[in-house]
């Protein structure tokens, strides 16, 4: 459930002071999230304009403070990517954070597949191919985003996507920087990997290649791949039957799409096709 955004009045000017303090003029609200509230801001130097998003630790469970927000802080200023969502600034007072981003002035993918249905081909291979990049990047630098989701996938003013959201992501390598498994169940279920689900040990990195997996068949086919209102009848769809393309799908999309989509949601980790392997393939290549 999310956490509902009650700023009394007094509140309110007392954040917008503070921001204006350093540097930012307080602007509407633009979203929400489990734990935080989402504004728009202007940076008064130059008139550019963000996204705050607003953070107060008490309203968040102690696990979200120690563990996932520690986590989230230090990888959205570690990283450095056209189509990563960029962090310009983190501002703290007393129980509060603030986090100053680009501002996705399109929306994100959800929205624009809601209001336009399915893409075309040539505009799911351009996003999709900026968004496996950017988990490229991300894998690259020891990261794992263990949250992709369509709602995660921000859409700028000049198109570009941008990977957004870091509240689940961790480093995935030891000091020996051997790759750790891990159990935290975290995510979307209608996004997560038949191993996350299983509750079993998983390599993350898979599990972000098959997230990109049905945000790819969202955008090709306009709908979810799997029921998510029953685990046992999602893991049973994801790992006996698999997906089904509509027939009107296959009539306009290449064969070499649908067999990057039957590649990337293979049900057995240790076949699903890699990262690097996706952005080779015949489909994104041409």
């Amino acid at each position: 459930m999310n956490v509902k955004e009650t700023l009394t009045s007094r509140e309110f000017l007392r954040l917008a002071d503070f921001l204006s303090s350093n540097g930012y003029r307080l602007g509407p609200k633009i979203g929400e999230g489990t734990y935080s509230s989402v504004r728009i801001a202007e940076r008064t130097r130059d008139g550019e304009i963000l996204a705050v998003k607003m953070i107060n630790k008490r309203n968040a469970k102690k696990k979200y403070v120690t563990k996932f927000l520690p986590r989230e802080l230090e990888i959205s200023t570690l990283v450095n990517h056209p189509n990563i969502i960029f962090t310009h600034d983190v501002l703290y007072q007393g129980e509060s954070v603030y986090i100053m981003m680009d501002y996705a002035g399109k929306g994100d993918l959800l929205q624009l597949i809601n209001t336009c249905g399915s893409l075309s081909e040539e505009d799911a291979k351009r996003m999709f191919r900026e968004m496996t990049e950017a988990v490229k990047y991300l894998h690259d630098l020891g990261i794992t985003h263990r949250d992709l989701k369509c709602e995660n996938i921000l859409i700028m003013r000049d198109k570009r996507v941008t990977v957004s959201d870091f509240g689940f992501s961790r480093l995935y390598l030891d000091q020996q920087r051997n790759a750790v498994m891990c159990q935290t169940y975290c995510g979307s279920r209608a996004y997560a990997s038949p191993e996350l689900l299983r509750g079993l040990p998983y390599d993350p990195r898979t599990n972000d290649i098959w997230s990109l997996g049905v945000i790819l068949f969202i955008m090709i086919c306009g709908k979810m791949p799997f029921d998510d209102r029953n685990i046992k009848e999602l893991l049973k769809k994801q790992v006996s039957e698999g997906i089904s393309i509509p027939d009107t799908v296959k009539e306009r999309i290449s064969s070499r799409c649908l067999e990057l989509i039957h590649q990337i949601l293979e049900p057995n980790a240790k076949s699903r096709i890699k990262i690097w392997n996706i952005l080779q393939s015949d489909w994104l290549k041409t």
